[in-house]
């Protein structure tokens, strides 16, 4: 869900850039309420916009991706039964999650710093205004949206890997609470009969 409202949010405010470069799109198939100079100022407004937003986009991406497919491989790896899985796969889990955990959080307030500095420059102000002469208000310069539904998105997946980790962690002692016991059950059935016969 996070990877989908940021591409949703680059194409929703990309406005008539969106399909410039191919030459069709709103600009040309479609209805447009800009004409002549005003339209291609509005085009190259927006194509300044999408640039100044495309390092949101890639980089949201990436991380989404990476993180993504790493979760899946540790959530693969740790099907098993908890007596199955060794100590420091489990070790290692909470790690991940933590590390995820962390770099969400990070990325949540890089992202939303991003969104709110492009929104302020005069780039989307001077945009904002023109789209705004011909009553289309949606195309502002306060936080989109979608934006708001990624960050939202990633913060319940900040809660979800921090609960991995308590999992993760709970998991690892109550299996080194299992291995202790069967040590301990171990040593006491390997006492010589002697003692036991010596004892009575």
């Amino acid at each position: 869900m996070v990877l989908i409202c940021i591409v949703a949010s680059y194409f929703v405010l990309a406005g008539f850039s969106a399909s410039f470069a191919s030459g069709s799109g709103f600009g040309n198939n479609y209805y447009s309420p800009f004409e002549g100079t005003e339209l291609e100022q509005v085009r190259q407004l927006d194509q300044r916009y999408t640039i100044l937003r495309s390092p949101l986009i890639y980089g949201g991406v990436a991380v989404s991706l990476g993180l993504g497919v790493l979760t899946m491989g540790v959530l693969l790896q740790g099907a098993k039964s908890l007596k199955k899985l060794p100590s420091r796969w489990l070790l290692l889990e909470a790690a991940f999650s933590l590390f995820a955990a962390v770099g969400y959080c990070v990325g949540i307030g890089i992202y939303l710093h991003a969104a709110l500095s492009i929104n302020s420059t005069d780039t989307c102000k001077t945009r904002e205004r023109l789209y705004a002469r011909k009553g289309l208000t949606w195309m502002n310069c306060q936080l989109a949206g979608t934006d708001g539904a990624a960050a939202t998105f990633a913060c319940l997946l900040v809660i979800t890997y921090t609960a991995s980790v308590v999992l993760a962690v709970r998991g690892y002692r109550e299996q080194k609470r299992y291995k202790d016991s069967q040590e301990q059950h171990r040593n006491y059935s390997d006492v010589p009969e002697y003692v036991w016969s010596g004892t009575l």
